[in-house]
């Protein structure tokens, strides 16, 4: 009895400061006011989350193991349904971590060495099956010679420059700030095709004309 008794402390405070983690990392999001320091923010976010996923399935595990539970039919099939939800919410962090570390890094090249210029968002959307993260589309003209497009270009020879395309992938925290016709400051790295970066701030972004 006592050994459940210190299992279920562990767990709880193991549970309640994975919660007041997560709740002080959502504060400190809110106020970041650095790109980077932003990025780092929101991958702990979710990475928190993922940690959290496994200690509430570590809850459950050990009981299970320990009473016999998980050599029954009856045993196993209750901790394959208990595991589902933790199992899930494990599944979302990790990715939703990893989506964001790879974009970080991409983007704190373009902004450590990138050349700034004026874009325009041209779409928006969702990430499918991941929470809480969304693409922008973002349209820029880049002398020609400049890198690949990302998706598409067309060539304006007046101007001597072509219009590329470029997919950001960012929190949906700034969804409501980054809606289509909005102009942006894009960091672009001229010869590295897949080093830039959109600054996400407000400071960066000008009301749409």
């Amino acid at each position: 009895m006592f050994g459940v008794w210190v299992w279920g402390l562990l767990i709880v405070s193991l549970v309640v400061g994975g919660v007041v983690a997560m709740l002080l990392t959502m504060g400190a999001i809110g106020r970041a006011t650095d790109e980077l320091v932003h990025d780092r923010l929101s991958v702990r976010f979710w990475a928190l989350l993922a940690v959290l996923g496994l200690v509430v399935a570590a809850a459950f595990a050990v009981p299970i193991a320990a009473n016999g539970w998980a050599y029954t039919s009856a045993g196993q099939v209750m901790a394959a349904l208990i595991s589902l939800p933790p199992a899930f919410v494990t599944l979302v962090g990790l990715r939703n971590a990893g989506i964001l570390s790879l974009a970080s890094r991409r983007r704190r090249a373009a902004l450590a060495s990138g050349q700034r210029v004026d874009a325009r968002v041209v779409e928006r959307s969702r990430r499918l099956f991941a929470n809480d993260i969304m693409s922008v589309v973002v349209e820029a003209d880049l002398p020609i010679g400049g890198p690949s497009p990302e998706l598409a270009y067309r060539e304006r020879d007046s101007a001597r420059t072509r219009v590329h395309r470029f997919v950001e992938t960012c929190p949906t925290d700034h969804w409501a700030r980054l809606e289509p016709g909005t102009h942006v400051t894009l960091c672009y790295v001229p010869d590295a095709a897949r080093c830039y970066a959109i600054e996400l701030f407000p400071r960066a972004i000008t009301p749409r004309a």
